[in-house]
């Protein structure tokens, strides 16, 4: 297993339990699939970015006028999936987000896309996942009716429910485990700390994913 992964943004400090990732441009990161250390893909709100090198650089394998656009990795196929849909629950203002019904596939990575044929529909949890072990992993928003506030991490065990030690300030987007049961963090927003509030979100600014360096943190 790679422990090595590392990643440093020009002027911003290297954390002891994160790397930082930034696609070129979008502004918001909102999925991830794939894995740090063969191929990763973060979906922005128009784009879907593609990286093979731990983020030192970007490919566009996707690019339209309407989204956002989740991803799926599913065997050895990338699924571009048509939306978000979103249903809330009450319980620690945790809302209950999946996406479903693909858009199209791909069996090269993103080289070249295939239509769907006929009626598909298949989809993944974005703001709540659950490893192997029965760790789940959930984001806070913190929204208020005028303010949207920066999120947070939560991890539940059979024994706990505890913060995540999650120093950055966004709005997240979706959560990701690998294979190695590092998480994933897409998030979108800049902090305001006038206002404790998230300014979302110029286009040409990257977009961001954040990764642990070490598994379940």
């Amino acid at each position: 297993m790679k422990t090595d992964s590392k990643v440093v943004t020009p002027g911003i400090p290297e954390d002891p339990d994160w790397i930082r990732l930034e696609a070129p441009a979008g502004g918001e990161a909102m999925d991830v699939a794939g894995n740090i250390d063969s191929v990763l893909f973060v979906s922005t709100m128009f784009k879907i970015y593609k990286t093979t090198d731990q983020g030192k650089t970007w490919d566009i394998i996707w690019s339209g006028n309407t989204g956002p656009n989740p991803v799926l990795i599913q065997k050895d196929t990338l699924w571009h999936l048509k939306g978000i849909v979103t249903s809330v629950t009450k319980a620690n203002s945790i809302k209950t987000v999946q996406t479903i019904t693909p858009k199209e596939y791909s069996l090269d990575a993103g080289k070249s896309w295939n239509a769907i044929n006929g009626h598909a529909e298949l989809g993944r949890q974005i703001n709540r996942i659950k490893a192997s072990n029965g760790t789940i992993y959930s984001i806070k928003e913190n929204s208020t009716n005028s303010t949207v506030n920066p999120s947070e991490i939560t991890k539940q065990t059979a024994t706990s429910l505890i913060p995540v030690r999650f120093p950055f300030k966004h709005t997240i987007s979706s959560l990701l485990l690998d294979s190695q049961n590092r998480l994933y963090v897409a998030v979108s927003g800049t902090y305001l700390p006038e206002s404790n509030g998230i300014y979302c979100c110029p286009r040409d600014l990257p977009s961001v994913v954040y990764v642990s360096k070490r598994p379940l943190p």
